[in-house]
């Protein structure tokens, strides 16, 4: 034992003075080198076993985290919506106002604050009424400064809220002129179907989405209602008539009133124009 000791003592020393040359470095350094392709091995195989071991326990931690960025999502998605919704209303304001400059300075803007179509009528209240200015018979129109569209007429008024009738309604009409033409006919409203305009010369040549505008006119000494040009929508079909004093047009109307929210009252009628 002692024998053994004396010896292991003197290699030790003797390994500490040489340093990295002595005999019990260069032994060291073989030794790694060996072992080097076998740590290797152990560890590609047990490092997927340690990190599902890890995964397992950091579960929760994962699970809330995902939580936390559906949420934030969620949320980003939202704002998202919330902004292209504010920019199309921002643009809608933005053209009724070019509107108003353009077609009359004076009329009223207002807003849909609740729609009364039924089977029988079809009509949506404004935010306007006698208050503001705002009579009956007054026409009412959307759109833009470029493409002022028809939307209907007021027929009833409160101090503070209208009645706008509708172009579709089944007992609304207007004077009206085809665009490419300029053939003059009726438009009544038909419901939930395309407008109809009657009374058109037979043999008249009408082009597929052909603009359909209001006709300014006046009947015994009195004006139409509706300012000229305003667009009403476009030719849809030709109807074949069953004679041979008139044909029928069936209009597409230029207003989505499924989303129709801004109007102006227009204090301008046909016959202040002239």
């Amino acid at each position: 034992m002692v024998v053994l000791v004396s010896i292991s003592l003197a290699v030790i020393t003797l390994d500490y003075r040489q340093g990295q040359s002595g005999p019990l470095a260069g032994v060291g350094r073989t030794t790694r080198a060996a072992m080097a392709p076998l740590q290797e091995a152990v560890t590609t195989v047990t490092r997927p076993v340690g990190n599902f071991f890890s995964g397992l326990a950091h579960l929760p931690s994962m699970a809330d985290e995902i939580q936390r960025l559906k949420g934030d999502l969620a949320a980003a998605n939202a704002q998202n919506e919330t902004n292209a919704l504010l920019r199309e209303q921002y643009q809608s304001l933005l053209d009724l106002l070019n509107l108003q400059q353009s077609l009359d300075p004076n009329a009223v803007p207002a807003v849909v604050i609740a729609n009364g179509v039924s089977n029988f009528e079809w009509s949506v209240t404004i935010d306007k009424g006698s208050a503001d200015g705002v009579e009956p018979n007054m026409p009412v129109v959307a759109g833009s400064a470029l493409s002022p569209l028809l939307v209907g007429i007021v027929i009833e008024t409160t101090e503070h809220s209208a009645d706008v009738q509708l172009m579709l309604d089944r007992d609304w009409s207007a004077a009206a002129r085809l665009g490419t033409s300029g053939e003059a006919g009726d438009v009544q409203g038909q419901g939930d179907a395309d407008l109809r305009m009657s009374l058109v010369t037979p043999g008249t040549e009408v082009a597929g989405n052909e603009a359909v505008f209001t006709l300014a006119y006046q009947a015994a000494g009195r004006p139409g209602l509706y300012p000229p040009g305003l667009l009403i929508g476009q030719v849809s079909r030709t109807v074949p008539s069953e004679n041979s004093i008139e044909e029928f047009v069936d209009v597409r109307p230029a207003v989505d009133f499924s989303t129709l929210q801004f109007v102006l009252v227009l204090q301008t009628r046909a016959g202040d124009e002239a």
